[in-house]
């Protein structure tokens, strides 16, 4: 899979500059870029000429951040704010505008402080990432899924005839999945193929795949196809061994772990917003999940130093996004939740953190 470059660093003047690579670098741009960030690109702009009335001009524009939108699997990225550098002869200075980032769009982001954890993220964005493509099915249903970072994208979903008596045989079936798949490979092109089924249909489709294909076929079982089959074959250790270095898969790992030693060492683990930031400044965090929406919301800025103090004592900090099932999981413990490095009293530090806020 292509990976976000970065083209050019210069943080003694706060500039990063990358150029996006596939629409799994949206995403990570959207949770890094904030308000009062400026961002430059290359933008069509409205503009109005002596003697020619208006013409749609492209020029490069610098924006200071006020919104940013983002639409899961939409391949684009909307920057808007006010005009902060543009040509002169046009007088945009001051005036509001969107910038559209695309697959292919080269960016400047601008901020005033940098930290660690942001710079981190960007370089896990710029290294190599594995796209997966994961097709359920069995007799009477398909659903073929894209594996991103952003979360799980279906890209087909389709009912099966069946077997009836009177219905096709099972090697017309075999050919229609195959079929599907191979369609969804030519449009996706992912690294790797993961096709799972009850009883032998698997075996047949995974060996017309391997004839045509160029890419990493797996096998696998489930009890069922369709969502509740790739919702299944994500949960098997199989999988779960293979990529176990995939951001949605460490994301569901991690809060594993979490539900387990809440019931079997509850002081390993923390969640809500007050206690999760007492124990990030006594450094006692092993591993930090926090919800997508967390970075832009109320609590933007204490999140953001919380991830930021967790990475800086060597912690794990991994962001869930809206698009997978342990999305709303952690949002029912608040939109954060942590592993620890050593077991802490945190109906204490709950306590404490409860007496400091009504100061």
């Amino acid at each position: 899979m292509i990976f976000m470059k970065i083209v050019r660093e210069d943080l003694k003047h706060g500039l990063i500059e990358v150029r996006v690579e596939c629409e799994d670098d949206l995403w990570i741009l959207k949770n890094i870029i904030t308000k009062d960030d400026v961002v430059a690109a290359k933008t069509l702009r409205d503009v109005k000429i002596d003697g020619e009335g208006k013409r749609r001009l492209p020029m490069v524009l610098a924006v200071r951040v006020e919104d940013i939108s983002f639409q899961p699997f939409s391949g684009r990225l909307r920057v808007h704010g006010k005009v902060v550098e543009g040509p002169e002869k046009y007088g945009v200075k001051g005036s509001y505008h969107t910038l559209n980032i695309d697959v292919g769009t080269e960016l400047a982001i601008v901020k005033s402080k940098w930290t660690q954890e942001q710079i981190s993220r960007l370089k896990k964005a710029s290294s190599r990432r594995v796209k997966v493509l994961l097709a359920a099915f069995d007799f009477d249903e398909l659903a073929v899924a894209a594996l991103l970072e952003q979360g799980v994208r279906y890209v087909v979903e389709r009912n099966l005839p069946g077997i009836r008596d009177e219905g096709p045989p099972v090697e017309e079936l075999v050919r229609e999945v195959s079929e599907a798949v191979i369609a969804a490979v030519e449009r996706e092109k992912p690294d790797i193929v993961i096709v799972a089924s009850p009883a032998f249909l698997k075996d047949y489709v995974a060996d017309t795949l391997r004839r045509k294909l160029g890419v990493s076929v797996y096998v696998d079982s489930v009890s069922s196809g369709g969502r509740a089959g790739v919702s299944e074959l994500m949960r098997r250790d199989s999988f779960k061994n293979i990529f176990k270095t995939h951001s949605v898969i460490l994301v569901e790992s991690i809060f594993e772990e979490f539900m387990k030693l809440l019931t079997l060492d509850s002081e390993k683990v923390a969640y809500g917003l007050d206690v999760v930031k007492a124990l990030a400044d006594f450094g006692a965090i092993s591993k930090l999940l926090v919800n997508e929406d967390m970075l832009y919301g109320e609590y933007c800025g204490l999140v953001s130093e919380i991830m930021e103090k967790v990475e800086s004592r060597k912690g794990e900090v991994r962001i869930v996004p809206e698009e997978t099932s342990t999305f709303s999981k952690v949002k029912a413990f608040g939109g954060l939740i942590a592993i620890l490095k050593y077991s802490v009293d945190t109906y204490k530090i709950a306590k404490q953190s409860e007496n400091t806020s009504l100061r």
